[in-house]
């Protein structure tokens, strides 16, 4: 399955270093030892065998209550909730609420979804007499569901605090829920818990994915499935046994992105809108783009500005739109013939573009200055020839390689490998044709000598609309128009495929580590 044609020693390093990421990211500011870290991460797989359910949790738990005599949970007002200002005033009516009742952990202040941002989903707030970490696990009658387990990120010296703020997301839609939450000290012994339930409100989503296990000897990668429905607005997220475990809400449409970025979560809620939310589900900042029709993709550059490809008046552009601000200026404006379809961005003002008419990869740099240039192209110079520009310029940009030659970049979506890019030389990935075969890739481009190099190559054969992008060590590839998706080993083995039956518009796999979740 796997065919390279170029091998770098790097590469394999740097997998190698990845495969020990999670303990590197639980050891980090923390002393944990390693038998903890793998209990850790062994229990936010989604896939443990043991579970917490017992039948006498049916009576003994507290039932979360959002009206009448019982009434233990906040409700919140949810129209307009991708408006800043309204989640800014649910943000300090929580405070106000705090403030007032000082909450433990034997009476916490629960609201359910405050922001409006997550269908199912409850606030908790609460404070100990001594520092630990939170932990809680969804779990729920029907034996065919795993646990669905989480350690709670707190932000403080070896995840230890005696305040405690995170939202429960995690939910089986129209199931009876059962919520564990427990503290535990350094050692991850439980020092206190306590058991709620809830009967969840229903998804138009299926609630379980039909699973094929592959032939990988390797285990799959924590974290979860972040499916972009075509024809649906919402976003869900299925953890690694195809269970429905979060229905993000939005305004009208969801775009092709969701992107994690630090403490932040950022993706489409219209066609013409990006926002930023918190690991709580507090919308942090929006992005609107204005006058120039639908966002046909989006990427962050980590600060503070959404670039985002638009076409107008059948001219393609970069836009910068600041979350600051809310202003939009045009960052970048492509000759007259040539048609952009997907970008990717590195920091530092720096983007590589796909684009289907002239076939090629645009390297862009400086698109944070007065006058952004074009670094070099991955295509064909007889094509390039072609497109306007002064003295011909083209012709010295683009590279001699032969791989980009015959690319077929009309539904590509490109990514970049943040964690493996290294000085002049940057790694992407994507999923092209070339004569109406599919391939999924991971490519080098040197800015220095314009080469590329292949390092990773998965010819599925599938020449829908497809995607591939890097998970870790591992590589997600997924088929938009069949919607279904595969996590692939480095040997090109199939560790799990997932089928949601009908067609997606974009797959991507997130941990939330360090914005919701602690380590795993």
């Amino acid at each position: 399955m796997r065919k390279v044609r170029k091998t770098i020693l790097v590469t394999f390093i740097m997998l190698a270093a990845l495969t020990a990421g999670m303990v590197w990211l639980l050891k980090r500011g923390s002393s944990v030892s390693d038998d903890l870290a793998g209990k850790i991460a062994q229990e936010q797989s989604d896939q443990n065998e043991e579970r917490a359910y017992l039948t006498e949790m049916e009576h003994k738990a507290k039932e979360l209550q959002m009206s009448g005599e019982n009434k233990n949970v906040l409700n919140f007002d949810s129209k307009n909730f991708y408006d800043t200002k309204n989640s800014v005033s649910a943000r300090e009516r929580l405070n106000r609420v705090i403030k007032r009742i000082t909450p433990s952990f034997e009476e916490p202040v629960i609201a359910a979804n405050p922001f409006g941002t997550n269908l199912n989903s409850f606030y908790f707030n609460f404070k100990t007499e001594s520092p630990g970490m939170v932990r809680y696990t969804v779990t729920v009658a029907d034996q065919s569901v795993p646990d669905h387990v989480r350690y709670i990120n707190n932000g403080q010296e070896n995840n230890l605090s005696k305040t405690h703020e995170f939202t429960v997301s995690g939910l089986v839609p129209g199931m009876t829920n059962f919520i564990v939450i427990e503290v535990l000290g350094s050692d991850g012994n439980v020092k206190k818990s306590q058991v709620y339930k809830y009967r969840a409100q229903g998804a138009s989503a299926a609630v379980k994915l039909s699973v094929k296990k592959g032939n990988s000897k390797e285990n799959i990668y924590n974290g979860l499935y972040f499916v972009l429905p075509a024809g649906n607005k919402e976003i869900y997220a299925y953890d690694n046994s195809g269970i429905l475990r979060n229905v993000t809400m939005t305004e009208s449409a969801h775009g092709r992105r969701v992107y994690q970025s630090g403490d932040s979560i950022l993706y489409q809620v219209s066609d013409t809108k990006v926002v930023k939310v918190s690991g709580i589900g507090q919308v942090m900042g929006t992005a609107v783009v204005a006058g120039y029709g639908k966002i046909r993709d989006f990427a962050y550059d980590g600060y503070d500005n959404v670039y985002s490809l638009v076409r107008k008046e059948k001219r393609d552009y970069v836009l910068a739109t600041s979350f600051q601000s809310g202003k939009t200026k045009v960052a970048y404006t492509f000759p007259k013939g040539v048609q952009a379809v997907s970008l990717a961005m590195q920091g530092g003002g720096t983007a590589y573009i796909a684009c289907s008419a002239p076939e090629s990869i645009i390297k862009l740099e400086a698109l944070t200055s007065q006058a952004p240039r074009v670094a070099l192209i991955l295509g064909k110079k007889s094509d390039w020839k072609k497109i306007p520009s002064a003295k011909n310029s083209w012709k010295k940009k683009v590279t001699k390689d032969k791989d980009p030659v015959n690319w077929q970049l009309k539904n590509s979506l490109l990514n970049l490998v943040q964690d493996r890019s290294n000085g002049t030389v940057d790694m992407l990935s994507t999923y092209l044709l070339s004569k109406e075969k599919g391939t999924g890739i991971v490519f080098t481009v040197d800015g220095k000598k314009k080469s590329t190099a292949i390092n990773h190559s998965f010819p599925t054969g599938q020449s829908s609309r497809c995607s591939c992008e890097v998970y870790g060590g591992h590589f997600l590839i997924s088929n938009f128009d069949r919607g279904v998706f595969a996590e692939y080993d480095d040997r090109g083995k199939v560790t799990k495929e997932f089928s949601m039956g009908k067609a997606v518009d974009a797959v991507t796999k997130l941990s939330l580590n360090g914005m919701c979740f602690y380590g795993g």
